[in-house]
C-alpha cells in the first residue's frame, strides 16, 4: 500500500468518533444570523446580493471535525491561520494549511477536520446572496478546486474583523449594508493577494532569491551556476527556473548585472583604472570585462567614465 494511503487511513483513525469535536472550544465566536434578519437581508436592495448567514473563530480548534452529508444551503468559507487540517470533498482529501483559504459551494457534500498532532486555528464565513455565485466564478473556485492560499494572514484577520465588527450594530438596516459590504471587501482582498504559489513552493523560491544576496556579498568572485544553485540547496535546472520565475532573469544575467552595476560605482566614485577595477570584480581578463560591460551598458567603461565626468 502506498505511503500516503497509509498516513490517510492513520490520520482517519486518530480521529475517531469519541474524540470529534464540532464547537465549543475556548474563547470561540460564533455568531448565526437570526432567520428573521436574514429575510430582511433578502429583502434590501443592496443587501440581498450578497450577505453572512454565519460568523466565527476558533484560536484553537483540536479534534474539530464537521461532516455534512448534504452540504449546506450557502457558501463557505474558511481561513487556516495556522496549524493544519484536511478538507474532503468531491472524494478527494487535501491537507490544509497556514494561509489557505477553502470555498465550499451550497449543497457539496463535504468533510473538514483539525490535524490530530497540529490543530488548526481558523475564521469562517456563510455567505448567501444573489451574486454568491458569480463571487465563487470570480474566485476561481468550484467543488473540484477549493483551495486557494493567500499568505498574509495579518490582512485577512483584519479584514475577517471588519466583517464580524458589524455584527454591532444589532442587525440595524445600516449594518446589515455594512456587513455586506465588508464582506465584498474580504473577498476583493482574497482576489487581490492570493498567490499561486503553494507554501513549500514559496520556500523553495524564498532559498532561490536568496542567492541574490550571496551574490551582492561575493562581487569580486567568478561564482558558476553551479555554485548558486548549490548554496540554495537545490539542482541547477530547478534553481534557474525559480530564480528567472523571482526576477525574469537567469541567475547568470543577474549577477553580471550586479557587477556592472559595482563597475559604474567604481568608475564614477573612484580613480581605479580599468584593469583594477576588473580585478575588483573577479575578472582577471579587463578586455573581456570591458566587452561585457559594453555589450550591458552599451559604452566602453571608459566612454562611461568621461560621461560621467562631463555630463
Amino acid at each position: 500500500m502506498p505511503t500516503s494511503s497509509i498516513s490517510c487511513m492513520a490520520e482517519r483513525m486518530e480521529t475517531g468518533p469519541e474524540s470529534r469535536v464540532r464547537e465549543g472550544f475556548p474563547n470561540q465566536r460564533l455568531v448565526v444570523v437570526p432567520a428573521n434578519v436574514l429575510r430582511c437581508c433578502r429583502k434590501l436592495a443592496l443587501v440581498k446580493q450578497l450577505y453572512v448567514t454565519h460568523i466565527g473563530s476558533f484560536p484553537c480548534a483540536p479534534h474539530h471535525y464537521v461532516d455534512r452529508k448534504e452540504g449546506a444551503p450557502e457558501s463557505i468559507l474558511i481561513y487556516c491561520l495556522s496549524g493544519h487540517g484536511f478538507l474532503e470533498m468531491q472524494g478527494t482529501q487535501q491537507p490544509v494549511r497556514q494561509g489557505n483559504v477553502f470555498i465550499i459551494p451550497p449543497h457539496t457534500p463535504h468533510i473538514y477536520r483539525a490535524c490530530d498532532q497540529d490543530p488548526w486555528s481558523l475564521f469562517w464565513i456563510h455567505f448567501d446572496g444573489s451574486q454568491s455565485e458569480e463571487v465563487l466564478l470570480n474566485l476561481g473556485t468550484d467543488p473540484t478546486k477549493s483551495l486557494l492560499y493567500v499568505p498574509d494572514c495579518a490582512l485577512m484577520r483584519d479584514a475577517f474583523e471588519d466583517v464580524h465588527a458589524c455584527l454591532n450594530y444589532h442587525y440595524s438596516n445600516a449594518g446589515l449594508l455594512a456587513m455586506s459590504a465588508e464582506l465584498m471587501r474580504f473577498l476583493s482582498k482574497i482576489k487581490l493577494h492570493q498567490s499561486h504559489i503553494e507554501p513549500q513552493h514559496r520556500s523553495a523560491q524564498n532559498r532561490a532569491m536568496s542567492t541574490i544576496q550571496f551574490m551582492e556579498h561575493h562581487l569580486d568572485m567568478p561564482l558558476t551556476l553551479a555554485a548558486l544553485a548549490a548554496h540554495a540547496g537545490q539542482s541547477v535546472p530547478y534553481y534557474s527556473k525559480l530564480f528567472k520565475e523571482g526576477t525574469n532573469q537567469s541567475p547568470t544575467a543577474y549577477f553580471i548585472q550586479l557587477k556592472i552595476r559595482k563597475a559604474c560605482e567604481l568608475l564614477d566614485l573612484t580613480n581605479l583604472n580599468i584593469n583594477e577595477i576588473a580585478s575588483e570584480l573577479g575578472y582577471p581578463d579587463p578586455y573581456y570585462f570591458s566587452r561585457l560591460f559594453k555589450k550591458v551598458q552599451g559604452c566602453s567603461p571608459m566612454t562611461y567614465r568621461k560621461t560621467c565626468l562631463n555630463p
